[in-house]
Formats: structure tokens, sequence, C-alpha cells
């Protein structure tokens, strides 16, 4: 599976999630209140993952860049 391919699912998983949960909430036979709590808390942990596949991505690029011998360092360090 190429890196575009791996991309490519990575995200149609995430919008399956998203779509699947938002159906969910929608079809639930839930209290207003309940449901707003649930959505609050999968926002909160949609967006602890979206920062977990952001590290992955970023140490996934900083080892292909280091394969290659190109030396990258984080935002705001001074480039040596």
């Amino acid at each position: 599976m190429s890196q575009r391919d791996c991309s490519s699912f990575m995200g149609g998983l995430i919008l399956g999630g998203i779509v699947g949960a938002l159906t969910a909430l929608v079809l639930a036979p839930q209290s207003g209140e309940e449901t707003r709590k649930l959505m609050r808390d999968k926002a909160i942990e949609l967006g602890k993952e979206i920062g977990n596949q952001t590290e992955n991505l970023k140490e996934k690029g900083r080892e292909l860049l280091t394969r290659e011998g190109i030396e990258i360092g984080e935002p705001g360090e001074p480039d040596s």
C-alpha cells in the first residue's frame, strides 16, 4: 500500500467515524442535554485522536527526511 493510499484510507476512516457518530447521535433516544454532553465528549476525543495522528505523521515525515539525509527542526528553532 503506497503512502498516498494509506493517507486516503486514514482520511476515509476518520470521516466515516465522524459520520457514524453523528448518525448515532441524531437517532439516539436521549435528552438534548445528554446528547450535547455526548457530542462534547466525542469532540474532545476526536481532537485528541487528530492530535495523535498529526504527531504520528510528523514522526513518519521526520523518519523519511532523515533517511534521505535532510535535517529539519521544530518551528521556532533557529536554523543551524
